[in-house]
């Protein structure tokens, strides 16, 4: 199926002589001239596939064909929707049809829209509801277990399923894809959820076409995140079925989660879980991992996939670690790790060894079954001790192909990837993308990329067999569907031929759209698409992106749909246009900045050896450089009565910070807070740090004499702040007059998990100093660091870069001082 663009323009367009049979017509002149026949009983996406046949015949041409189950004599031509008596004496069945597929078939008086469908049939127990879950099923769960484990299919199955339309995700629903498909042969398209996002033309005569076609999607799952089929906007549903979205059924993702999570597997067996560089077992995170050297867990999961194949009848399940994944540290784990090969890879060949371990055990009794794990984090690389994983063993690369990026570098770093995971298995392989990586966590920038899906959709087309895609993490609706709804469509497209020309259906995207305003929004598009990584960091690329779609704006007239279409990007551009003022506007003269010791250089080698990090800051890996950064008050800019100090280092992917907090002789610090996350952190004497990086504005790190912390996303929406988590290694020590902390904040330069770590580049003075060194071309960071010595009788407050009296709270970070490697 190629150049399908360019068929259904022609069927749309061409003269009704060239697409009749026998001159029959579906409509005439307004009136019915055919029925709508259906088997005596229909699987669930025949029923809906009738009545979207049905619903959008009637708007096109104001005729409303009937549904029947048996052929009358009041209609001359016939459309058989799904595999029924009559079509199969057509000649028309689904038979070699594979999941979704579909057949167009005319004859002189009939067409057939048949394709492969299946019901879904969930298996007790399972939650119609959360309330339901937590009540009744629960229960039943964790008798049928008999473990503390916790079951993601079971708790949350409703949300796989459509009330009002009676559809599961997991449904086949080839005839339904058969209708939609005729539907935009007669030019409809569904661009965004909802009546404004439709395109419907006016017709009235609609004819029998002349069509042979089989229809197979490129790619067997095509999995979309937003909008959920159970929204309670019934429009948000029928859209993702419109564009043809679907699921797999089984446990994806980070599968271990489900053995970790529960309170009474961490109180009764500790062992289970990563130890910490401290010696201790991480019962207490949120997503603590697993020791993947315990003989317990092993058990215990592989027990576990057999609960799920046997009972569920799950065709896969996941033994992926947890998200924000730590290399356990204890005898048996800490050895495996292969640091040479970076943070992509220093976990590969302990994680992937596991896993294979767990695929080995699972293939003895359930040989026709899968084992699911991400290349993701620490392990996205192939182990290298591992030549050929098991054949019941499947991979997922998060961001698989390029999600943004246009350049050829890139490219290839992706396609590389995958070859070499290609080459450990003889499985297709299964890619996740968040394409608008949980837009309440920063993400203000347009985000358009069509050529970037193309070209990746191209490269991966039978070498992925599932594609992930993550759109926004709001409720059961797209994230402003104004901006957030062409990647999704133009994906939905490529999926089923991914060699149609991206740039013929844009074209017809801008003019139906965007109408009088098609030109224009289409320079904003391409613009954005090109510009997308400047657009956080240069207010003038942000200032050119915003007159280009101001330009589109004045175009349309504000009460057409053209102009509420419009509308609702702007309300996505808020922040942007904020953020844009901000950066064109110039810092303050005079701001501090503090050079870090780059300790990846030979001459530190002994020193960086060195370093434990249990809060003295007594190491030549701290002491062997003399540079510090001092606090100053915060009103004055004046010498503090009780002095701060810090040195900061840049070690093998990580910023690490060493601070010294001079107290009185005799008189501990005031402490607020018991645990991490506590509120209580405030009341008490604490540290704050603010960074600003390349790619993010701004983090904010708590932490108190006690070592705990709090963690807040200052970039995200208010509700979200404290969903993301530094991942910090931090110790602290309390002497007679002082107390001191150290930390080490891993750094990822991939937003493909933007709740962990700070997302950034390492930060450099100038582009000529980043070139230089061959670690990439990041600019500097900013920062600014607080000490408050709340709960004491003098309250001092003290910071980096001071703000002067006029200054009512730390959050300024025009204000922050300059931090860049040297």
């Amino acid at each position: 199926m190629k150049h399908t663009f360019a068929l259904l323009t022609a069927l749309v367009l061409a003269p009704a002589s060239a697409l009749t049979a026998a001159d029959q017509f579906i409509v005439e002149d307004g009136r019915a001239r055919a029925e709508i026949v259906v088997a005596q009983s229909q699987a669930r996406a025949v029923r809906l596939a009738a009545a979207e046949l049905q619903t959008y015949v009637e708007k096109i041409s104001g005729a409303r064909l009937p549904i029947v189950t048996s052929p009358t004599d009041a209609f001359p031509v016939k459309v058989y929707v799904g595999e029924s008596p009559y079509a199969s004496r057509a000649g028309v069945d689904p038979k070699g049809l594979e999941r979704d597929a579909y057949r167009m078939l005319s004859g002189t008086n009939w067409l057939a829209l048949v394709g492969r469908d299946w019901d879904f049939k969930p298996v007790e127990p399972w939650a119609r509801s959360h309330t339901d879950w937590m009540k009744n099923k629960q229960a039943e769960w964790m008798q049928l277990a008999g473990h503390p484990w916790k079951n993601p299919v079971g708790a949350s199955l409703y949300k796989d399923y459509s009330k009002e339309l009676d559809v599961w995700n997991f449904d086949h629903r080839g005839s339904l894809n058969a209708v939609h498909a005729f539907l935009r042969d007669l030019g409809v398209r569904w661009y965004m959820p909802g009546a404004l996002g439709e395109i419907v033309p006016t017709l009235k005569r609609i004819a029998l076409p002349r069509v042979n076609r089989t229809v197979r999607p490129e790619f067997e799952v095509r999995s979309v995140s937003r909008p959920l089929i159970s929204s309670s906007a019934i429009d948000d549903a029928l859209w993702y079925l419109r564009i043809g979205a679907n699921e797999q059924y089984g446990i994806l993702h980070h599968g271990q989660r489900n053995l970790t999570e529960h309170p009474d597997q961490r109180a009764g067996h500790p062992e289970y879980y990563a130890m910490l560089p401290n010696g201790k077992r991480d019962t207490a995170s949120k997503t603590a991992n697993a020791c993947l050297s315990s003989a317990g867990f092993f058990k215990e999961i592989v027990a576990y996939a057999r609960l799920m194949f046997d009972h569920y009848n799950m065709p896969i399940v996941s033994v992926m670690p947890h998200d924000g994944f730590n290399h356990c540290q204890c005898s048996d784990c800490k050895g495996q790790a292969t640091l040479e090969r970076g943070p992509s890879g220093l976990s590969s060949d302990y994680v992937w060894r596991f896993v294979v371990r767990v695929a080995n055990e699972l293939a003895k009794t359930h040989p026709d079954r899968k084992v699911f794990c991400g290349a993701y984090s620490t392990y996205r690389l192939p182990p290298l001790s591992i030549d050929k994983l098991p054949d019941n063993v499947w991979v997922q690369i998060t961001n698989g192909r390029p999600i943004r990026e246009l350049d050829d570098e890139t490219d290839e770093y992706n396609a590389e990837l995958r070859r070499q995971w290609q080459a450990k298995s003889r499985n297709p392989l299964s890619v996740t993308l968040n394409y608008t990586p949980f837009t309440n966590h920063g993400a203000y920038r347009p985000q358009y990329w069509p050529h970037v899906i193309a070209r990746g959709l191209r490269d991966t087309a039978g070498k992925v067999w599932r594609e992930d895609v993550w759109l926004s993490s709001g409720k059961g609706g797209l994230h402003h569907p104004g901006m957030s709804h062409l990647n999704p469509y133009i994906m939905s497209r490529l999926w089923w031929d991914t060699q149609q020309d991206v740039d013929a259906l844009l074209e017809e995207y801008y003019r139906l759209f965007y109408g009088p305003a098609s030109e224009q929004m289409k320079a904003f598009v391409e613009f954005c698409e090109a510009n997308y990584a400047q657009l956080g960091s240069d207010g003038q690329t942000a200032g050119k992106a915003l007159q280009l779609f101001d330009l589109a704006k004045d175009t349309a007239a504000p009460e057409s749909m053209f102009g509420q279409r419009i509308a609702l990007v702007d309300e996505f551009l808020t922040t942007l246009r904020n953020r844009s003022s901000q950066m064109q506007s110039a810092r303050p003269a005079g701001l501090p900045q503090f050079r870090v010791i780059d300790m990846g250089k030979d001459k530190w080698r002994d020193a960086r050896d060195t370093l434990v990090i249990d809060g003295r800051i007594d190491e030549p890996f701290w002491t062997g450089y003399s540079l510090r950064g001092n606090l100053k008050d915060l009103s004055t800019g004046k010498k503090p009565k009780h002095p701060t100090h810090f040195r900061v280092r840049w070690w093998n992917g990580s910023l690490y910070f060493a601070i010294h907090c001079q107290g009185e002789s005799g008189v501990p610090p005031i402490v607020g807070g018991s645990r991490d996350g506590d509120p209580a952190i405030w009341n008490g004497e604490h540290l704050e740090l603010l960074i600003e990086t390349d790619k993010h504005s701004y983090y904010q790190i708590v932490l108190n004499p006690a070592g705990f912390m709090t963690n807040l996303d200052r970039g995200a929406d208010k509700k979200n702040w404290f969903t993301w988590s530094a991942q910090a290694e931090v110790a602290t020590y309390q002497g007679d007059d002082f107390w001191s902390a150290e930390l080490r904040l891993p750094v990822t330069s991939s937003d493909e998990d933007p709740l962990h770590q700070l997302v950034g580049s390492m930060p450099f003075k100038s582009r000529t100093d980043a070139l230089q060194s061959g670690k990439g071309t990041s600019l500097p960071w900013y920062f600014n660091l607080f000490r408050k010595r709340a709960g004491s009788e003098d309250g001092e407050t003290t910071a980096f870069s001071t703000l002067g009296p006029e200054s009512k709270n730390f959050h300024e970070p025009q204000k922050f001082g300059e931090i860049y490697v040297q």
